[in-house]
C-alpha cells in the first residue's frame, strides 16, 4: 500500500506542478486585465517540446546532453521522500531528512550550473554566475532554517516536523517558528524567481533561470521546463505543510483521508499563487544588487529564530 501511495504522489506532482504554472500566470494576466493564455499553457508547451529536434552545440560535452535527465531524475526521487500527501512516511521517505533533501535540490542545481558552463554560451555563463551568487547566499540561510527545524522537533525528519506542528499549538504559535516560516518564505521567493527577484525572464538585466537554459531545444529543455516546475511545486508544498499551515495532512493511513486531502493541498497552493500573483504585480522588481539585501533579511529572520530560543531557553533554565 505505501509503494502505491508513492507511485500516487509521484503521479500527483508530475501532473499538478505545470498546471500550478499555469494558474499562476493566468492569475497575473487577469490582474493585468488581460485574457491570457490558458492555463493549461505550460502542458502545450511542454508536449510541443517533445516533439522538436534537440540541437546542442559543438563545443558542448555529452554531459550537456545528458544534465536534463539527472536533473529531472533528482526532482522525481524527491516527490518519492518529501510530505506531500501524507503526514507518514511512504516507502521512501525514511531514504532522506530535510538535509539530504537539501542536498539533492543543491545537487540538481549544481548539474545544472555544470551544463550551462558546458554550453560554452556567455549568456549561459551569465546566469550561472548570478545564480552561484544568489546561492551562496540563500543555500546557508537555507541549512540554518533546517538546523533550527531540528531544535523545535529533535529531528530533521520533515514528516516528524509535521506531526509536531499538527498537534502542538505551542509551537506552531511560538516566534521561532514563524521567524523561520518568514526565512523560508524569502527563500522560497528567491528559488522559484517569483518577486522582487526576476530571474525567468528574457531581460538581459535581471534573467538568470532562462539564461541558464538558453542553449536548449527539444526533449532536453522540456524536461528542464517540466523540472523547474516540480521544484517550485515542492517547496511551495514543503512551505504550506511543513511551515505554515501543516493541518489536514494525514497523519494514519486512511486512502480516503488522502484522497481528500489531494484536493486541499492543491487549494493550499492555489492559495500561495494568489499571494505570488499579488507580489508579482504590485511590488516593482529589485534591481539585480539589491538581491542580496532581500537575501540579507532573511538571514536576519533565520538569525532571529535561534536567537530567540537560546534566549528563552536559557532564561527557563534560570
Amino acid at each position: 500500500m505505501l509503494l502505491l501511495l508513492s507511485l500516487l504522489q509521484l503521479t500527483y506532482i508530475l501532473l499538478l506542478a505545470p498546471l500550478a504554472a499555469g494558474i499562476l500566470a493566468k492569475i497575473e494576466e487577469v490582474l493585468e486585465s488581460k485574457k491570457g493564455p490558458s492555463i493549461f499553457q505550460p502542458y502545450y508547451d511542454i508536449s510541443k517540446l517533445f516533439r522538436k529536434e534537440s540541437i546542442v552545440p559543438s563545443a558542448a560535452s555529452p554531459f550537456f546532453r545528458v544534465a536534463p535527465y539527472i536533473t529531472f531524475a533528482l526532482y522525481l526521487f524527491l516527490t518519492l521522500v518529501l510530505p506531500i500527501i501524507t503526514a507518514f512516511p511512504l516507502t521512501f521517505g525514511p531514504v532522506v531528512d530535510f538535509i539530504g533533501g537539501g542536498l539533492v535540490f543543491g545537487a540538481a542545481a549544481a548539474i545544472k550550473k555544470l551544463a550551462a558552463i558546458d554550453s560554452r554560451s556567455n549568456y549561459s555563463h551569465l546566469g550561472t554566475s548570478r545564480s552561484a551568487s544568489i546561492g551562496a547566499l540563500s543555500e546557508p540561510i537555507m541549512l540554518l532554517i533546517f538546523i533550527m527545524l531540528g531544535v523545535l522537533s529533535h529531528t530533521n525528519n520533515p514528516y516528524v516536523i509535521n506531526n509536531i506542528l499538527q498537534t502542538s499549538q505551542t509551537w506552531y504559535l511560538s516566534l521561532i517558528h514563524w521567524f523561520v516560516s518568514a526565512a523560508f518564505f524569502m527563500v522560497l521567493i528567491v528559488e522559484t524567481g517569483k518577486l522582487p527577484i526576476e530571474s525567468h525572464g528574457f531581460g538581459e538585466l535581471g534573467m538568470i533561470g532562462q539564461a541558464m537554459e538558453m542553449e536548449y531545444s527539444g526533449a532536453e529543455l522540456a524536461l528542464y521546463k517540466w523540472g523547474s516546475y516540480m521544484k517550485h511545486f515542492l517547496l511551495m508544498n514543503v512551505f504550506m505543510n511543513v511551515f505554515v499551515f501543516p493541518f489536514f495532512v494525514p497523519m494514519q493511513l486512511n486512502v480516503a483521508a488522502i484522497f481528500w486531502y489531494m484536493f486541499i493541498n492543491f487549494l493550499k497552493i492555489f492559495l500561495l499563487l494568489i499571494v505570488f500573483a499579488l507580489l508579482e504585480e504590485t511590488v516593482s522588481k529589485y534591481r539585480l544588487f539589491k538581491i542580496f539585501d532581500f537575501v540579507a533579511v532573511s538571514f536576519v529572520f533565520a538569525f532571529l529564530a535561534a536567537l530567540v530560543f537560546y534566549t528563552t531557553s536559557s532564561i527557563g533554565g534560570m
